[in-house]
């Protein structure tokens, strides 16, 4: 009887166990991060069209065959070559196959350790945010949770590259070389150098969430002046910004209410770095969906081919891809922009393209972010930056950039290189 009556208890209760633990079990497939944008089946129908497209140069006679695929602006740059100087052959790009992007053993790792322990409030704002690592939230159902995966990519926890910038003038057929030296380092959300996943509170007693050192070497009247900027783990504490002007041997404290201002004469502004460079929570977001498109992945920046005042270069591979719409607006009044739209990698969770909008609603710029896989210092590839293009249609102006040199998760890049005293080092 005693046994019967065990069994009838734990019969009633298995129906409210299984409330208990399907959550669960449901929360911990979340943490698995998608090996690829498209399911099976999606993957099929791309592999079809490729046998099409693939190899193929697209130009004016045939954008708007894949215009579907583009964002609107670079569309519209084949329809009107004569005005952003395109060659006598005219702008073009090749279609390339779609490929999954490399993505670091410490990434998956950390996103199935983490992401199940992600603590969010009503409005979804994480509240463990300093304790975590990897993707927070490889599902992501909200625009919210599309921006923190892009917020918590550490590009590597550290890394070091040189880039070649040239502001381009079309109208004018002419070119702004720029050459600047970049290393930036993060002390939290570490994936794949240690301290993983965080420098502990007696390293990092001031709260720091990320360091960047920008030296440049041209134009010339920028040679060796030099850019610290420091932001915090608390969203409610505005950046420092430190410029060593070299002309003057001095350091400028830059405020807050610069970040809108243009880098150095380009049309790109301090929040545009890496397509959006402030705290996630500055902005509200709208999850419009996912969007195919022809996206600059797995193309290396160098091989692209212009002549100076050319506002595009040809050569350069786009393979089609399944990405997130996010729309970005600043809950800042008067913010330059009126929105942002992102088009984010679910596999990278870069924003690979951005349509900016002026406070007028007009369209104003597009971003092209070019990517490629790349062996870090650890042995492991990971999709990053290759160059960088810009188009300004309220300007007319263009901007293109090549990374020259890159070191990913490089184990020597130490916090006391991001001091103010280190500005000011000699050469």
């Amino acid at each position: 009887m005693i046994r019967k009556a065990m069994f009838r208890s734990v019969k009633k209760c298995i129906p409210a166990c299984m409330l208990l633990v399907l959550p669960l079990v449901a929360w911990a497939a979340e943490a698995q991060l998608p090996s690829s944008s498209y399911t099976p089946e999606e993957l099929a129908k791309v592999r079809e069209w490729e046998k099409t497209w693939v190899g193929k140069k697209v130009d004016a006679s045939s954008i708007d065959q894949v215009a579907q695929f583009l964002p609107e602006g670079f569309v519209n740059i084949f329809k009107d070559q004569a005005t952003w100087f395109a060659p006598p052959e005219g702008f073009s790009f090749l279609v390339s196959a779609y490929k999954p992007a490399g993505v670091t053993p410490g990434t998956i790792e950390a996103t199935k350790k983490w992401a199940p322990l992600v603590k969010t409030d009503a409005n979804g704002w994480i509240t463990n945010y300093a304790e975590i690592a990897g993707v927070p939230f490889p599902n992501p159902k909200t625009g919210l949770e599309v921006a923190y995966n892009f917020e918590c990519n550490t590009r590597g926890d550290t890394y070091h590259s040189r880039w070649a910038s040239p502001v381009i003038n079309p109208r004018t057929k002419s070119d702004r070389p720029a050459d600047q030296e970049f290393t930036e380092m993060f002390f939290i959300h570490r994936v794949d150098v240690e301290p993983k996943p965080a420098y502990a509170a007696t390293d990092n007693p001031k709260g720091y969430f990320r360091t960047e050192l920008l030296h440049f070497y041209l134009p010339a009247e920028m040679m060796n002046s030099r850019l610290l900027q420091i932001r915090y783990i608390d969203d409610k504490k505005d950046d420092d910004a430190y410029l060593y002007y070299n002309q003057f041997r001095r350091v400028r404290r830059i405020s807050a209410n610069e970040r809108c201002n243009a880098i150095d004469g380009t049309d790109q502004l301090y929040d545009d770095a890496y397509q959006w460079d402030s705290h996630v929570g500055k902005n509200t977001y709208k999850l419009i969906g996912k969007k195919e498109m022809l996206c600059p992945r797995h193309t290396d920046a160098a091989k692209g081919v212009r002549v100076m005042g050319q506002g595009f270069p040809s050569g350069l591979n786009f393979e089609r891809c399944n990405l997130w719409v996010v729309e970005a607006v600043s809950k800042e009044k008067g913010y330059i922009y009126s929105k942002r739209v992102w088009y984010v990698d679910p596999e990278t969770w870069l924003i690979v393209w951005q349509e900016t909008f002026d406070k007028n609603g007009k369209y104003w710029k597009v971003f092209g972010e070019l990517t490629d896989d790349i062996k870090n210092a650890n042995g492991d590839m990971r999709n990053f930056f290759t160059g960088l293009v810009i188009l300004d249609f309220i300007r007319i102006h263009a901007g293109w950039s090549v990374q020259v040199t890159k070191e990913l998760s490089v184990p020597t890049i130490k916090p006391d290189m991001f001091t103010t005293s280190n500005l000011q080092k000699t050469y």
